[in-house]
């Protein structure tokens, strides 16, 4: 499996493993939740609402274990889990906050599962988040919900609240009827990526500041929805193309793309190890940065995943360790996460260069941009080897890396495997 996972390349098999592993994780975090509120005691009439939470998780889960379960990794909800898992203890405010988020968890769950349900939710701001759904704009401090097999009824303040219907694979994101106060996530074309533009969890520190405002937070205009659609369907066309692997791949595996703001003119790209399958980036300028996001940032998901598994390497150590695509010194995790990143890129643009169709002009620029990216993970690989910093199953990644590494050498005599390839500014790269 290592080894499997190790050549960056997409398995049916590996993908399984890896969503297990994420769903294991999910339950631990879940648990500790529930240990910390037995060991700081919850007042009473918030532990009974937990409790209730809690039981319709479980009627969700056994009314329709599959679709609870991919309800329950939508990215948020792991921000969410890691967030209220670090509030302070003493801050009793801010925990009965993020206690609170708990009952939208359960909700988004049971709608997931058609588990039909009768809950009053309070709101945060007068705004109630439905992970991976939508948000409801209340104006008041809590919501009505009213879900049955096929539909949930919102109402608020003695309004006639809205109706949302269920579709197949997109539960209750659109409205029936009038639909005053609701945003509904939207589906960005060709599958069931969301465009999350909307959740407050949707990105965790450091991004939660400044950048991660994704586009004001209130939702993309029209125009900007229209540019982050053409992007995506140019990127996937692009890697159906070149690479019919790499596009299922993307396809199967991003559960949401979060828009960042330019900092400074350049695009910058992120995975947060909380939120594995969520993309954060800014919006890329043409198709081929689209696709070399989408790639670079699918590995960091896969190999945080695997980390929870097995780990790689010891506790994170000193920042020492220089490589080609930083200016400042990296821990060998960091390091393991960039090498991971880069082989997969240059994987991508070595089938580039063969792509069919392609013209010479743009093969000889995708066998360049291969050498480069080739070169940066060679030297990473050597310096990964030589640490003495990984686990005996980090030496086994790493060796299949440099395996598939080897693979992607270009024939003897074709030319521009040394030669460098300026690149633009872009994907800084946070795992946190």
């Amino acid at each position: 499996m290592l080894a499997s996972v190790a050549d960056t390349r997409y398995e049916a098999a590996d993908d399984r493993l890896l969503h297990a592993g994420q769903h294991s994780r999910r339950l631990v975090l879940l648990r500790g939740l529930l240990a910390q509120m037995d060991r700081h005691s919850v007042p009473h009439p918030k532990r009974e609402r937990l409790d209730d939470y809690w039981r319709l998780l479980e009627r969700a889960e056994s009314r329709a274990p599959v679709a609870a379960r991919e309800a329950l990794a939508y990215p948020s909800i792991g921000n969410w889990l890691v967030q209220a898992l670090s509030v302070p203890v003493r801050d009793i405010s801010a925990r009965g906050e993020f206690l609170d988020g708990f009952g939208a968890i359960a909700a988004a769950v049971a709608l997931h599962a058609g588990a039909g349900f009768r809950m009053t939710l309070p709101t945060q701001g007068g705004r109630l988040t439905l992970p991976g759904i939508g948000v409801y704009e209340a104006r008041t401090e809590s919501v009505r919900l009213v879900a049955g097999p096929r539909s949930l009824r919102l109402t608020s303040g003695g309004r006639g609240g809205v109706v949302l219907r269920t579709v197949p694979d997109a539960p209750c994101r659109r409205a029936q009827g009038p639909a005053a106060g609701w945003r509904g996530l939207r589906t960005l074309p060709g599958g069931s990526v969301l465009l999350d533009d909307l959740d407050p969890h949707r990105a965790g520190p450091p991004l939660t500041a400044r950048s991660a405002q994704s586009e004001s937070g209130s939702g993309l205009g029209s125009r900007r929805l229209r540019a982050w659609r053409s992007r995506w369907q140019a990127a996937l066309a692009l890697l159906g193309s070149a690479d019919p692997g790499r596009r299922t791949e993307v396809a199967s595996l991003v559960r949401s793309v979060v828009p960042l703001e330019r900092e400074s003119g350049a695009v910058v790209s992120a995975t947060l190890r909380a939120a594995p399958w969520s993309v954060l980036t800014g919006l890329p300028e043409s198709a081929h940065d689209m696709a070399t996001v989408l790639v670079h940032e699918v590995q960091h998901s896969k190999l945080a995943v695997l980390s929870d598994l097995v780990p790689l390497h010891p506790a994170e150590g000193p920042a020492v360790h220089q490589v080609s695509w930083r200016p400042d010194p990296r821990p060998v995790g960091a390091v393991l996460q960039g090498t991971y990143a880069h082989l997969a890129l240059a994987d991508l643009w070595y089938r580039m260069a063969q792509r069919t169709g392609a013209s010479p002009a743009a093969r000889d620029v995708a066998r360049r941009r291969c050498a480069h990216y080739r070169e940066q993970t060679d030297e990473a690989l050597v310096l990964l080897l030589r640490s003495g910093e990984l686990t005996f199953a980090g030496e086994v990644f790493t060796r299949a890396m440099r395996r598939h590494h080897t693979s992607l050498a270009p024939p003897r005599g074709s030319g521009g495997a040394s030669e460098r390839v300026p690149t633009r500014r872009r994907a800084q790269v946070i795992i946190s």
